[in-house]
Protein backbone atom coordinates (compact mmCIF):
# COMPACT_ATOMS: atom_id res chain seq x y z
CA UNK A 1 0.00 0.00 0.00
CA UNK A 2 0.98 3.37 -0.80
CA UNK A 3 2.47 6.14 2.18
CA UNK A 4 -0.78 8.02 0.67
CA UNK A 5 -2.96 5.68 1.46
CA UNK A 6 -1.46 5.05 4.68
CA UNK A 7 -2.34 8.77 5.61
CA UNK A 8 -6.15 7.74 5.98
CA UNK A 9 -7.86 5.23 8.39
CA UNK A 10 -9.17 2.33 7.17
CA UNK A 11 -12.70 2.72 6.43
CA UNK A 12 -14.41 3.19 3.28
CA UNK A 13 -14.63 7.00 2.93
CA UNK A 14 -11.48 7.69 3.73
CA UNK A 15 -10.52 5.15 1.04
CA UNK A 16 -12.68 6.81 -1.48
CA UNK A 17 -10.67 9.87 -0.78
CA UNK A 18 -7.14 8.36 -1.62
CA UNK A 19 -8.11 7.40 -4.94
CA UNK A 20 -8.80 11.23 -5.78
CA UNK A 21 -4.89 11.05 -5.82
CA UNK A 22 -3.15 10.65 -9.09
CA UNK A 23 -0.98 7.76 -9.26
CA UNK A 24 1.91 9.68 -10.46
CA UNK A 25 1.29 11.80 -7.48
CA UNK A 26 1.51 8.50 -5.03
CA UNK A 27 4.36 7.12 -6.45
CA UNK A 28 6.13 10.35 -6.45
CA UNK A 29 5.42 10.34 -2.42
CA UNK A 30 6.21 7.24 -1.98
CA UNK A 31 10.17 7.58 -3.79
CA UNK A 32 10.25 10.27 -1.67
CA UNK A 33 9.02 8.99 1.50
CA UNK A 34 11.40 5.98 0.87
CA UNK A 35 14.33 8.06 0.70
CA UNK A 36 13.55 10.73 3.28
CA UNK A 37 13.07 7.73 6.04
CA UNK A 38 16.90 6.16 4.33
CA UNK A 39 18.58 9.28 5.22
CA UNK A 40 17.17 9.85 8.54
CA UNK A 41 18.42 6.11 9.22
CA UNK A 42 21.86 6.79 7.74
CA UNK A 43 22.21 9.94 10.31
CA UNK A 44 21.69 7.87 13.19
CA UNK A 45 25.26 6.82 14.25
CA UNK A 46 23.60 5.11 17.49
CA UNK A 47 22.65 2.20 15.14
CA UNK A 48 25.83 0.76 13.94
CA UNK A 49 29.36 2.50 14.35
CA UNK A 50 31.29 2.82 10.58
CA UNK A 51 34.28 4.77 9.57
CA UNK A 52 33.92 8.85 9.36
CA UNK A 53 34.70 7.46 5.12
CA UNK A 54 31.56 4.98 5.02
CA UNK A 55 29.36 7.71 7.16
CA UNK A 56 29.66 10.42 4.41
CA UNK A 57 29.64 8.15 1.43
CA UNK A 58 26.33 6.35 2.50
CA UNK A 59 25.04 10.05 3.53
CA UNK A 60 25.55 11.45 0.36
CA UNK A 61 24.51 8.84 -1.41
CA UNK A 62 20.58 8.98 0.11
CA UNK A 63 20.83 12.23 -0.14
CA UNK A 64 21.17 12.40 -3.87
CA UNK A 65 17.92 10.36 -3.95
CA UNK A 66 15.98 12.25 -1.70
CA UNK A 67 16.77 14.97 -4.20
CA UNK A 68 16.07 12.91 -7.06
CA UNK A 69 12.44 12.29 -5.42
CA UNK A 70 12.41 15.91 -4.79
CA UNK A 71 12.84 16.99 -8.01
CA UNK A 72 10.02 14.43 -9.29
CA UNK A 73 7.57 16.39 -6.38
CA UNK A 74 9.00 19.61 -8.29
CA UNK A 75 7.29 18.69 -11.51
CA UNK A 76 3.60 18.73 -9.79
CA UNK A 77 2.82 22.95 -9.03
CA UNK A 78 1.51 22.49 -5.58
CA UNK A 79 4.60 20.90 -4.90
CA UNK A 80 6.82 23.94 -6.41
CA UNK A 81 6.63 26.09 -3.17
CA UNK A 82 8.76 28.22 -1.67
CA UNK A 83 8.81 26.75 1.72
CA UNK A 84 9.63 23.50 0.16
CA UNK A 85 12.11 24.62 -2.05
CA UNK A 86 13.90 26.49 1.14
CA UNK A 87 13.98 23.63 3.16
CA UNK A 88 15.61 21.39 0.12
CA UNK A 89 17.73 23.68 -0.07
CA UNK A 90 18.83 24.02 3.52
CA UNK A 91 18.91 19.90 3.76
CA UNK A 92 21.38 19.83 0.74
CA UNK A 93 23.62 22.94 2.84
CA UNK A 94 22.84 21.22 6.02
CA UNK A 95 24.53 17.82 4.95
CA UNK A 96 27.19 19.30 3.41
CA UNK A 97 28.10 21.07 6.68
CA UNK A 98 28.30 17.67 8.70
CA UNK A 99 32.03 17.08 9.40
CA UNK A 100 32.30 13.17 9.25
CA UNK A 101 36.19 13.53 10.27
CA UNK A 102 35.35 14.48 13.94
CA UNK A 103 34.67 12.06 16.77
CA UNK A 104 31.16 13.30 16.99
CA UNK A 105 28.83 14.07 14.70
CA UNK A 106 26.01 16.41 15.66
CA UNK A 107 23.13 15.45 13.16
CA UNK A 108 20.22 17.26 15.14
CA UNK A 109 19.89 20.32 12.74
CA UNK A 110 19.77 18.02 9.26
CA UNK A 111 17.03 16.05 11.23
CA UNK A 112 15.01 18.93 12.27
CA UNK A 113 15.11 20.03 8.79
CA UNK A 114 14.14 16.26 7.46
CA UNK A 115 11.40 16.52 9.43
CA UNK A 116 10.26 20.00 8.69
CA UNK A 117 10.19 18.89 4.86
CA UNK A 118 8.52 15.88 5.82
CA UNK A 119 5.41 18.21 7.29
CA UNK A 120 5.53 20.49 4.51
CA UNK A 121 4.40 18.10 2.08
CA UNK A 122 2.44 16.31 3.95
CA UNK A 123 0.61 19.79 4.71
CA UNK A 124 0.13 20.04 0.54
CA UNK A 125 -1.38 16.22 0.29
CA UNK A 126 -3.38 17.34 3.20
CA UNK A 127 -4.86 20.48 1.56
CA UNK A 128 -4.60 19.92 -2.20
CA UNK A 129 -5.51 16.28 -2.15
CA UNK A 130 -7.27 14.71 1.29
CA UNK A 131 -10.28 17.68 1.34
CA UNK A 132 -12.87 15.75 2.91
CA UNK A 133 -10.20 14.18 5.54
CA UNK A 134 -10.42 16.65 8.71
CA UNK A 135 -6.66 17.78 9.78
CA UNK A 136 -6.55 16.39 13.33
CA UNK A 137 -2.89 15.52 15.44
CA UNK A 138 -2.93 12.13 14.46
CA UNK A 139 -2.42 13.10 10.74
CA UNK A 140 -0.16 15.91 11.27
CA UNK A 141 2.42 13.17 11.58
CA UNK A 142 5.30 13.25 9.33
CA UNK A 143 5.63 11.64 6.12
CA UNK A 144 8.01 9.21 7.61
CA UNK A 145 5.97 7.47 10.60
CA UNK A 146 3.70 6.60 7.65
CA UNK A 147 6.41 4.75 6.07
CA UNK A 148 7.78 2.85 9.19
CA UNK A 149 6.74 -0.45 7.58
CA UNK A 150 8.66 0.35 4.46
CA UNK A 151 11.81 0.21 3.37
CA UNK A 152 13.89 1.29 0.41
CA UNK A 153 14.24 -2.61 -0.43
CA UNK A 154 10.43 -3.52 -0.59
CA UNK A 155 10.30 -0.31 -2.37
CA UNK A 156 12.57 -1.60 -5.34
CA UNK A 157 10.71 -4.73 -4.58
CA UNK A 158 6.96 -3.75 -5.35
CA UNK A 159 8.93 -2.20 -8.70
CA UNK A 160 9.30 0.93 -7.76
CA UNK A 161 12.84 1.50 -9.50
CA UNK A 162 13.21 -0.15 -12.60
CA UNK A 163 17.07 -1.35 -11.41
CA UNK A 164 16.04 -3.64 -9.34
CA UNK A 165 18.47 -6.13 -9.78
CA UNK A 166 21.13 -3.16 -9.04
CA UNK A 167 21.42 -1.63 -6.05
CA UNK A 168 23.59 1.30 -6.73
CA UNK A 169 21.83 4.76 -7.16
CA UNK A 170 21.70 6.11 -10.24
CA UNK A 171 20.74 9.33 -11.42
CA UNK A 172 17.87 9.70 -13.64
CA UNK A 173 17.79 13.73 -14.62
CA UNK A 174 14.09 13.96 -13.62
CA UNK A 175 14.64 17.71 -13.41
CA UNK A 176 14.48 17.27 -17.68
CA UNK A 177 11.43 15.22 -17.52
CA UNK A 178 8.13 16.87 -18.13
CA UNK A 179 4.62 16.33 -16.64
CA UNK A 180 2.08 15.71 -18.57
CA UNK A 181 -1.33 16.77 -17.34
CA UNK A 182 -4.48 15.10 -19.78
CA UNK A 183 -6.34 18.36 -18.66
CA UNK A 184 -3.50 20.59 -20.23
CA UNK A 185 -3.26 21.91 -24.16
CA UNK A 186 0.52 20.25 -24.43
CA UNK A 187 3.10 22.73 -25.37
CA UNK A 188 3.35 21.98 -29.21
CA UNK A 189 -0.13 22.66 -29.39
CA UNK A 190 0.32 26.15 -28.21
CA UNK A 191 3.61 26.40 -30.35
CA UNK A 192 1.14 25.28 -33.38
CA UNK A 193 -1.88 27.37 -32.66
CA UNK A 194 0.17 30.62 -31.98
CA UNK A 195 2.06 29.47 -35.44
CA UNK A 196 -1.54 29.54 -37.32
CA UNK A 197 -2.94 32.87 -35.93
CA UNK A 198 0.34 34.77 -37.09
CA UNK A 199 0.68 33.21 -40.70
CA UNK A 200 -2.81 33.86 -40.73
CA UNK A 201 -1.83 37.60 -39.87
CA UNK A 202 -0.37 39.94 -42.99
CA UNK A 203 1.68 41.87 -40.39
CA UNK A 204 2.24 38.18 -38.32
CA UNK A 205 6.42 38.82 -39.22
CA UNK A 206 5.90 42.77 -37.86
CA UNK A 207 4.14 41.42 -34.92
CA UNK A 208 6.71 38.68 -34.26
CA UNK A 209 9.56 40.72 -34.14
CA UNK A 210 7.63 43.28 -32.00
CA UNK A 211 6.43 41.00 -28.97
CA UNK A 212 9.72 38.93 -29.33
CA UNK A 213 11.49 42.19 -28.75
CA UNK A 214 9.49 43.38 -26.25
CA UNK A 215 9.61 40.01 -24.16
CA UNK A 216 13.64 40.64 -24.67
CA UNK A 217 12.76 44.15 -23.09
CA UNK A 218 10.56 42.75 -20.45
CA UNK A 219 13.96 40.39 -19.78
CA UNK A 220 16.12 43.01 -19.25
CA UNK A 221 13.83 45.38 -16.71
CA UNK A 222 13.18 41.92 -14.63
CA UNK A 223 17.12 41.39 -14.60
CA UNK A 224 17.74 44.49 -13.71
CA UNK A 225 15.07 44.76 -10.98
CA UNK A 226 16.24 41.19 -9.30
CA UNK A 227 20.07 42.47 -9.53
CA UNK A 228 19.23 46.10 -7.88
CA UNK A 229 18.12 44.15 -4.88
CA UNK A 230 20.22 41.63 -4.31
CA UNK A 231 22.31 44.45 -4.37
CA UNK A 232 20.02 46.05 -1.94
CA UNK A 233 19.94 42.91 0.45
CA UNK A 234 24.07 42.54 0.36
CA UNK A 235 24.82 45.95 1.10
CA UNK A 236 22.01 45.50 4.11
CA UNK A 237 23.44 42.57 5.16
CA UNK A 238 27.11 43.54 5.42
CA UNK A 239 25.57 46.36 7.25
CA UNK A 240 24.13 44.50 9.82
CA UNK A 241 27.30 42.51 10.19
CA UNK A 242 28.99 45.18 10.36
CA UNK A 243 26.82 46.54 13.44
CA UNK A 244 27.23 43.05 15.33
CA UNK A 245 30.85 43.20 15.19
CA UNK A 246 30.81 46.90 16.86
CA UNK A 247 28.25 46.14 19.29
CA UNK A 248 29.95 42.83 19.91
CA UNK A 249 32.66 44.24 21.02
CA UNK A 250 30.99 46.69 23.26
CA UNK A 251 28.80 44.38 25.22
CA UNK A 252 31.72 41.92 25.65
CA UNK A 253 32.87 45.13 28.22
CA UNK A 254 32.60 44.24 31.98
CA UNK A 255 29.28 44.69 33.71
CA UNK A 256 27.17 44.90 30.87
CA UNK A 257 23.66 44.02 31.90
CA UNK A 258 21.25 41.50 29.81
CA UNK A 259 24.53 39.93 27.66
CA UNK A 260 23.49 36.91 26.97
CA UNK A 261 20.21 38.00 25.70
CA UNK A 262 22.38 40.83 23.18
CA UNK A 263 24.48 37.67 22.27
CA UNK A 264 21.31 35.69 21.33
CA UNK A 265 20.58 38.33 19.23
CA UNK A 266 23.86 38.99 17.47
CA UNK A 267 24.03 35.58 16.46
CA UNK A 268 20.73 35.30 14.95
CA UNK A 269 21.42 38.48 13.16
CA UNK A 270 24.82 36.32 11.79
CA UNK A 271 22.83 33.43 11.09
CA UNK A 272 20.40 35.75 8.93
CA UNK A 273 23.52 37.67 7.17
CA UNK A 274 25.13 33.86 6.20
CA UNK A 275 21.38 32.81 4.86
CA UNK A 276 21.24 36.47 2.96
CA UNK A 277 24.58 35.44 1.33
CA UNK A 278 23.08 32.01 0.51
CA UNK A 279 20.13 32.61 -0.98
CA UNK A 280 21.47 36.22 -2.90
CA UNK A 281 23.97 33.74 -4.34
CA UNK A 282 21.49 30.89 -5.57
CA UNK A 283 19.25 33.67 -6.83
CA UNK A 284 22.13 35.50 -8.82
CA UNK A 285 23.58 32.21 -9.94
CA UNK A 286 20.32 30.09 -10.82
CA UNK A 287 17.68 32.80 -11.96
CA UNK A 288 19.63 36.25 -13.09
CA UNK A 289 22.36 34.52 -14.89
CA UNK A 290 20.17 31.74 -16.34
CA UNK A 291 17.50 34.44 -17.56
CA UNK A 292 20.50 36.79 -19.15
CA UNK A 293 21.40 33.69 -20.63
CA UNK A 294 18.48 33.15 -22.28
CA UNK A 295 17.79 36.61 -23.14
CA UNK A 296 21.62 37.16 -24.60
CA UNK A 297 20.73 34.19 -26.92
CA UNK A 298 17.65 35.19 -27.76
CA UNK A 299 18.51 38.52 -28.73
CA UNK A 300 21.28 36.37 -30.87
CA UNK A 301 18.52 34.47 -32.96
CA UNK A 302 16.99 37.56 -32.96
CA UNK A 303 18.49 40.10 -34.55
CA UNK A 304 20.03 37.01 -36.99
CA UNK A 305 16.64 36.42 -38.45
CA UNK A 306 15.65 40.07 -38.68
CA UNK A 307 19.05 40.67 -40.42
CA UNK A 308 17.97 37.49 -42.65
CA UNK A 309 14.16 38.52 -43.06
CA UNK A 310 16.01 42.28 -44.02
CA UNK A 311 17.98 40.96 -46.54
CA UNK A 312 15.10 38.67 -48.23
CA UNK A 313 12.62 41.94 -48.41
CA UNK A 314 15.24 43.40 -49.95
CA UNK A 315 16.12 40.76 -52.68
CA UNK A 316 12.51 40.01 -53.45
CA UNK A 317 11.57 44.06 -53.73
CA UNK A 318 14.50 44.66 -56.29
CA UNK A 319 13.44 41.33 -57.88
CA UNK A 320 9.95 43.37 -58.44
CA UNK A 321 11.52 45.96 -59.84
CA UNK A 322 13.21 44.25 -62.27
CA UNK A 323 10.05 42.19 -63.04
CA UNK A 324 8.25 45.77 -63.70
CA UNK A 325 10.83 46.97 -65.60
CA UNK A 326 11.21 43.69 -67.91
CA UNK A 327 6.87 43.45 -68.52
CA UNK A 328 7.57 47.67 -69.01
CA UNK A 329 10.59 46.76 -71.72
CA UNK A 330 8.26 43.97 -73.56
CA UNK A 331 5.49 46.49 -73.45
CA UNK A 332 7.97 49.25 -75.50
CA UNK A 333 9.43 46.17 -77.57
CA UNK A 334 5.83 45.09 -78.68
CA UNK A 335 4.57 48.90 -79.30
CA UNK A 336 7.64 49.52 -81.62
CA UNK A 337 7.30 45.90 -83.38
CA UNK A 338 3.76 47.40 -84.05
CA UNK A 339 5.20 50.43 -85.63
CA UNK A 340 7.37 48.56 -87.74
CA UNK A 341 4.53 46.45 -89.34
CA UNK A 342 3.04 49.50 -89.87
CA UNK A 343 5.36 51.09 -91.60
CA UNK A 344 6.17 48.29 -93.46
CA UNK A 345 2.93 47.58 -94.62
CA UNK A 346 2.66 51.32 -95.35
CA UNK A 347 5.32 51.02 -97.57
CA UNK A 348 4.07 47.91 -99.35
CA UNK A 349 0.96 49.72 -99.83
CA UNK A 350 2.17 52.78 -101.38
CA UNK A 351 1.51 53.72 -104.99
CA UNK A 352 4.73 53.31 -106.98
CA UNK A 353 5.56 56.55 -107.47
CA UNK A 354 9.26 56.13 -106.78
CA UNK A 355 12.04 54.15 -108.89
CA UNK A 356 12.01 50.53 -108.25
CA UNK A 357 15.07 49.97 -106.46
CA UNK A 358 14.80 52.58 -103.99
CA UNK A 359 11.33 51.12 -103.49
CA UNK A 360 13.00 47.94 -102.73
CA UNK A 361 15.50 49.61 -100.57
CA UNK A 362 12.79 51.02 -98.62
CA UNK A 363 11.21 47.78 -98.21
CA UNK A 364 13.95 46.02 -97.18
CA UNK A 365 14.88 48.16 -94.99
CA UNK A 366 11.37 48.20 -93.24
CA UNK A 367 11.80 44.37 -92.96
CA UNK A 368 15.19 44.60 -91.66
CA UNK A 369 13.59 47.05 -88.75
CA UNK A 370 10.50 44.83 -88.29
CA UNK A 371 12.79 41.52 -87.46
CA UNK A 372 15.33 43.58 -85.04
CA UNK A 373 11.68 44.79 -83.66
CA UNK A 374 11.07 41.02 -83.52
CA UNK A 375 14.23 39.65 -81.67
CA UNK A 376 14.17 42.63 -79.39
CA UNK A 377 10.47 41.92 -78.49
CA UNK A 378 11.47 38.03 -78.21
CA UNK A 379 14.77 39.15 -75.87
CA UNK A 380 12.78 41.42 -73.84
CA UNK A 381 9.77 37.95 -73.36
CA UNK A 382 12.65 36.10 -72.12
CA UNK A 383 13.72 38.56 -69.62
CA UNK A 384 10.80 39.09 -68.38
CA UNK A 385 10.44 35.64 -68.18
CA UNK A 386 13.23 35.19 -66.33
CA UNK A 387 12.83 38.14 -64.31
CA UNK A 388 9.56 36.32 -63.27
CA UNK A 389 11.09 33.23 -62.16
CA UNK A 390 13.22 35.10 -59.94
CA UNK A 391 10.66 36.99 -58.45
CA UNK A 392 8.61 33.86 -57.77
CA UNK A 393 12.26 32.43 -56.46
CA UNK A 394 12.53 35.69 -53.85
CA UNK A 395 8.67 35.25 -52.74
CA UNK A 396 8.97 31.25 -51.82
CA UNK A 397 12.44 32.78 -49.98
CA UNK A 398 10.11 35.24 -48.57
CA UNK A 399 7.31 32.56 -47.36
CA UNK A 400 10.07 30.36 -45.75
CA UNK A 401 11.83 33.02 -43.93
CA UNK A 402 7.93 34.42 -42.18
CA UNK A 403 7.09 30.77 -41.28
CA UNK A 404 11.01 30.81 -39.38
CA UNK A 405 10.35 33.92 -37.88
CA UNK A 406 7.01 33.20 -36.82
CA UNK A 407 7.91 29.87 -35.07
CA UNK A 408 10.19 31.81 -32.96
CA UNK A 409 7.96 33.98 -31.84
CA UNK A 410 5.90 31.22 -29.79
CA UNK A 411 8.26 29.63 -28.91
CA UNK A 412 9.84 32.60 -26.88
CA UNK A 413 6.74 33.33 -25.31
CA UNK A 414 5.67 30.04 -24.39
CA UNK A 415 9.18 28.81 -23.36
CA UNK A 416 10.01 31.95 -21.85
CA UNK A 417 12.41 30.95 -18.04
CA UNK A 418 14.45 28.31 -18.49
CA UNK A 419 14.04 25.01 -16.76
CA UNK A 420 13.68 24.78 -12.67
CA UNK A 421 15.89 27.24 -11.20
CA UNK A 422 16.07 24.95 -8.58
CA UNK A 423 17.65 21.84 -8.96
CA UNK A 424 18.89 20.68 -5.13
Amino acid sequence: MSSTSSICSSNDADFIVDTRIPASIRRDIDRFSVFINRLRTTLDFNSSVVDGESVCVNVHASLEMVSESMRDLFKYPQFKTNPIILLSLQLVQAVKDLKFDTCSVDTTPVLNIIDQLESAVLNIILNRHIVSVHHTPSRSSTLGRWKQNNSTDSYLRNGGASTAVSQTLQRRHSTHQTHQDPNDQSTTGKVMEIDRLLIDRADGVDVAFERTKAWSTYCKDVIAYVRARIQLEQDHARKVHALVDTSRRDINKPFMPLREIFENSFDTEVEMVSHTKETTEHLRDRVVEALDARRKEHDTVRNALKVEWTKAMKACHDSEETFDKARMAVKMREDALKKARENCLRTESSPPEREASRRRRDLEKKNRAVEEAMLKKEEADRQSHMAGLELHRKRTDIEKTKVTVKTFHPIVIIDVFPGPFINP
